[in-house]
């Protein structure tokens, strides 16, 4: 996702990550309404001293008005006594002191501050071209091992500063444990931009080692994906037709607020690792594989463009095989399935442990829901949640499971419509994270094919 407009705009977040009690409420809502657990009008950081932020200011190191929150991820397993919410602020112009940090228990005039994550060290000298440090990142995953997953884009704005890389934190020590640069020649030149991370732990504990992990990464403006093996320490490229924007869908409108961007592939989800492959999304035969083709771990790959309303799948295995790749990045064509259409574009999604996709829709200002075992269509989703204030622009969403074992949906929108007709107004609230438990938000239910969008 590449901004071509002057940003207005800042946040203010309270780091609760027990989630709050009381309800947002607004005048035009549908279902279940998410729970307030942090917000800004605009964003500020904690820096060492009073003078820092003001020679950040001076130096045009720090604008306030360009710091525009796109993804979270919450770490409730790395301190038995205080959880951690990871916010991340791309660099899509000049700027952006930090573009990862954690959000502190610091408050500040808009809400509470953004503490550079893991030090200000590593993000603060974003055009060193030794690169060292991290440039700046949209998405990121915190997996079952523990490890958070930061992928750089290695851009600052449309300028290339390093290749993109892909780094791994342990979260008890806070120590980057795994690093890999991204090859040049599976990249697009100038055009590439790696916005969202999905990674694929084959062997999780308390088992397995964590070091059979599979990366998926979206390539946004080049239309397609990176898949590294994190065993062998190599990527590659594949593409597919479905990767790319639509014309027909490329005007976004979002509480009467009408902008356009062209973007391709921008967010990816897996379905769950049970039921067995051979018995998986029963509405879709033809990913089934046969028994003597089975593969151990095998899932299917959802994805879809930001400039699409269609909905798209792969089974893993078939973005396993290197060779093929290698020899063809637009290999096995038909492999790829579009698996049916929503009624809205949608930016991030996530799947929960029972096989609901949870995810935007951004016209509705909403979220919507399908049951990966019926066909995805309309009469197969259901709003969930609908809040014309408080939903605007869902831009990160994950499904996380919190100490007691129960996976809650977690939201941040950002309001990116008016970021990009430069009607952002700071004086009002712009970025919101919220969250609910899934139970609830369900009704008790596992499943969320009743209703219809």
């Amino acid at each position: 996702m590449i901004l071509r407009t002057k940003l207005p705009l800042v946040l203010t977040f309270s780091v609760l990550v027990s989630i709050a009690v009381h309800e947002v409420t607004a005048q035009q809502t549908f279902g279940k309404q998410m729970k307030w657990v942090t917000q800004w009008n605009s964003l500020d950081y904690v820096f060492p001293t009073p003078q820092d932020r003001e020679q950040a200011i001076t130096s045009r190191r720090f604008i306030p008005d360009n710091c525009i929150p796109i993804d979270m991820d919450v770490d409730y397993n790395s301190n038995n006594l205080r959880s951690r919410v990871f916010i991340t602020v791309p660099r899509f112009v000049e700027g952006i002191p930090a573009t990862l940090g954690v959000v502190s228990t610091q408050k500040g005039d808009t809400g509470p501050l953004i503490e550079p994550y893991p030090s200000w060290n590593i993000q603060s000298n974003p055009e060193d071209n030794r690169c060292n440090g991290i440039v700046s990142v949209f998405r990121i995953r915190i997996d079952e091992c523990n490890r958070l997953w930061v992928l750089d884009t290695g851009k600052i704005g449309d300028r290339r500063i390093c290749l993109p890389k892909i780094v791994a934190f342990d979260l008890r020590t806070d120590q980057i444990i795994h690093q890999y640069q991204i090859p040049a020649d599976q990249l697009l030149c100038d055009v590439s931009l790696l916005v969202s991370i999905l990674v694929d732990v084959q062997d999780p504990p308390p088992i397995g080692s964590c070091s059979n992990t599979m990366v998926y990464a979206a390539d946004v403006t080049g239309a397609g994906l990176i898949v590294y093996d994190m065993a062998r320490g190599k990527s590659w490229r594949v593409t597919n037709k479905l990767m790319n924007p639509n014309p027909d869908h490329g005007t976004f409108t979002i509480a009467d607020e009408s902008f356009d961007l062209m973007d391709g592939i921008i967010t990816m989800s897996l379905s769950p690792k049970t039921p067995a492959p051979d018995s998986l999304n029963s509405a879709y035969g033809w990913f089934q594989p046969s028994r003597q083709t089975a593969v151990i771990n095998d899932r299917l790959l959802f994805f879809h463009a930001l400039a699409s309303v269609s909905e798209n799948a792969v089974r893993t295995s078939v973005l396993h095989n290197q060779t093929l790749w290698e020899q063809d990045e637009a290999a096995e064509p038909r492999s790829f399935r579009v698996i049916g259409r929503r009624t809205s574009q949608s930016a991030p999604e996530a799947m929960d442990s029972n096989g609901n996709m949870f995810f935007g829709l951004l016209n509705q200002m909403s979220i919507g829901c399908w049951d990966s075992t019926t066909n995805y269509n309309p009469s197969n989703i259901r709003v969930v949640s609908q809040n014309q204030e408080t939903l605007q622009f869902p831009s990160g969403l994950k499904v996380i499971r919190n100490r007691k074992g129960i996976e809650e949906l977690w939201v941040l929108s950002c309001r990116f419509q008016k970021v990009m007709t430069g009607s952002l107004n700071v004086n009002e609230t712009n970025f919101r994270i919220q969250a609910i438990q899934i139970p609830e938000l369900l009704d008790g239910s596992r499943s969320c094919k009743q209703g219809r969008l």
